[in-house]
């Protein structure tokens, strides 16, 4: 995930081009060293103690405890960094910037541990690598954008590794871009391609509420839009059906059901990313010049006692869908916190009534999706005026409270009882069905 705080500024695209290059040890090296700076950074962590406090709820009151966390300071410093990347360079026969590579993903990787771990995703345990690659720094890289070349240098003013991607099918698309990093192993290699992002053009932010079957939008001019996703739910059901089954008679048979296992859960996968892909293409199709604002939901914090909706929530992809389209449009992310239940008139806290129904002792009734993708909406508009300074909000004819187009006076709608427009993927085409 992208920083929340920060608008993108660059459009970054990753495709995999297959190579007969022999790398020699030049993977497993990398790897070796990569582990070897993670041992070293671990075990320079200052581990120190602090009391957290906690709350929990009774009835309509809290209660406290305390607990005492040891919490990790990663070593840093410049001369903690200098002396290991001395120490890597020690027998290291290929470009030296191949070691900066290794400490920068060793820091990435352990940043990363340390943010789980506070969140109360991780035990302290060390992170490790198991499979060979290596990570080419920009420096290592020329790109001959006429010809089509990326070299690659695996030992300084000796030998080299060239990569044609002038046939390849995405050669079109990133023409114009350049080179970021690279990510290379044995037989392929992972090529990153940036390009700087245009926001001159996008007119108009879309709040987007993420529901378990569905996405609801809110359009400054279109108003509140569905995208159905029981389809994926559907995919997602059927094989799960069959995945169970398999796993209810496993012990029968191991070796046979194993085999059937991984079958399934390939064509699920494979269905799921189909699907995925589809509905983002054609969502960023249909808004070209939207920001696009996404709740920033946890999952893990949403589980409860009502195995059906755990289920249901296991099938929802809410951050992959996210994250692709972060490849194709302008996304955002803002605080998820009661958006289904603020009133979006008088910014009350409101009481869920049966189904999808929230009531406003001010305000009356509402639809719940609806509230939601309009509180999103709202958010993502202050959100997008703070980042951007307050001028030049790429935003067209919209101010907080301004809200349907067909209510010039911006007043609220009572509970819409459907959208204005809803939508199913075409996963035989390549625009949304309008039904």
């Amino acid at each position: 995930m992208p920083n929340k705080n920060k608008i993108p500024t660059e459009i970054i695209l990753t495709y995999k081009v297959k190579h007969n290059y022999d790398l020699k040890n030049l993977p497993n090296n990398f790897l070796k060293t990569l582990n070897e700076a993670i041992d070293i950074i671990w075990n320079n962590i200052n581990w120190k103690e602090k009391t957290i406090k906690h709350r929990y709820k009774v009835g309509k009151k809290y209660k406290y405890y305390k607990t005492t966390r040891l919490i990790p300071e990663i070593p840093k410093d410049n001369d903690f960094k200098r002396e290991l990347r001395n120490h890597l360079l020690k027998g290291w026969e290929f470009a030296s910037h191949y070691i900066d590579g290794a400490i920068k993903t060793a820091y990435s990787t352990i940043n990363s541990w340390k943010s789980n771990y506070l969140n109360g995703n991780r035990e302290i345990n060390k992170p490790t690598f198991k499979r060979p690659f290596v990570r080419v720094k920009n420096t290592l890289i020329r790109h001959d954008k006429e010809n089509g070349n990326i070299r690659i240098t695996i030992k300084p003013r000796k030998e080299y590794l060239v990569l044609n991607i002038k046939d390849a099918w995405f050669y079109e698309k990133i023409k114009n871009f350049n080179v970021g990093e690279v990510i290379l192993k044995d037989n392929e290699a992972l090529i990153t391609f940036k390009r700087q992002l245009d926001l001159s053009d996008k007119e108009v932010i879309i709040g987007i509420d993420s529901n378990l079957k569905s996405l609801d939008l809110y359009h400054s001019e279109k108003g509140w839009i569905r995208v159905d996703l029981s389809e994926l739910h559907r995919i997602k059901g059927i094989y799960d059906v069959i995945i169970d089954r398999l796993k209810s008679i496993y012990k029968k048979s191991p070796k046979r059901i194993g085999k059937l296992l991984k079958k399934y859960y390939n064509r699920r996968k494979n269905r799921v990313n189909d699907f995925i892909n589809k509905l983002t293409s054609q969502l960023s199709k249909l808004f070209p010049n939207a920001i696009l604002v996404f709740e920033d939901l946890n999952k893990f914090n949403m589980y409860g006692k009502n195995s059906k909706f755990n289920r249901d929530l296991d099938r929802s992809n809410w951050r992959r869908i996210a994250g692709k389209l972060e490849y194709k449009s302008v996304v955002i992310y803002v605080n998820p916190h009661y958006t289904s239940k603020t009133c979006p008139v008088c910014g009350s806290r409101m009481k869920s009534q049966e189904g999808e129904v929230v009531k406003c002792n001010n305000c009356g009734e509402f639809n719940r999706q609806f509230v939601g993708c309009f509180n999103v909406f709202k958010r993502g508009i202050k959100l997008v005026e703070k980042l951007l300074g307050g001028a030049g909000v790429p935003v067209t004819g919209v101010k907080v409270d301004d809200l349907l187009s067909d209510e010039p006076r911006g007043e609220l709608r009572l509970m819409p009882p459907n959208p204005d427009v809803s939508y199913i993927v075409d996963l035989n085409g390549r625009a949304l069905l309008q039904v």
